[in-house]
């Protein structure tokens, strides 16, 4: 847990700032300690959030771990601090210590499984039909 702590270095994001845009490729895990991060999707460039959090949050941890791009937007809702690791340090101290690793992996994925993924695509999926039903497309 040290290498985590010493790999850590602060990240500032300003208010209306857009952290990652949806298929960006995140290159690091921020740990908001203070401000409010909104987390949504897009649809005919028009950009709707859907979940709120505010201080002391995760961002880029599944994203970084599974190599995966972003699949949503997230934007600082206001004034943001925290710290952030790089994804190269972050893969390098999961490999030094498998075991751990596994758990974190595990941990991960079930977080943001149960609390962005399935909420975000509910909601996006509600509107999807919604368009679709409009006699104007």
């Amino acid at each position: 847990m040290m290498q985590i702590l010493q790999k850590l270095e602060p990240r500032y994001m300003s208010k209306n700032q857009m952290i990652f845009e949806e298929l960006d490729d995140i290159n690091e895990i921020i740990f908001v300690q203070q401000g409010q991060v909104d987390i949504g999707y897009e649809v005919n460039k028009k950009k709707k959030f859907v979940i709120r959090y505010i201080n002391k949050t995760l961002i880029g941890a599944f994203n970084c771990t599974f190599n995966i791009r972003a699949i949503f937007c997230y934007l600082a809702k206001t004034v943001c601090e925290g710290f952030m690791i790089r994804k190269v340090d972050w893969m390098q101290i999961l490999r030094e210590s498998p075991v751990i690793g596994e758990v974190v992996r595990g941990n991960v994925r079930k977080d943001y499984q149960a609390n962005i993924k399935d909420k975000v695509i509910a909601q996006k999926n509600k509107d999807l039909e919604r368009i679709t039903k409009r006699f104007d497309y």
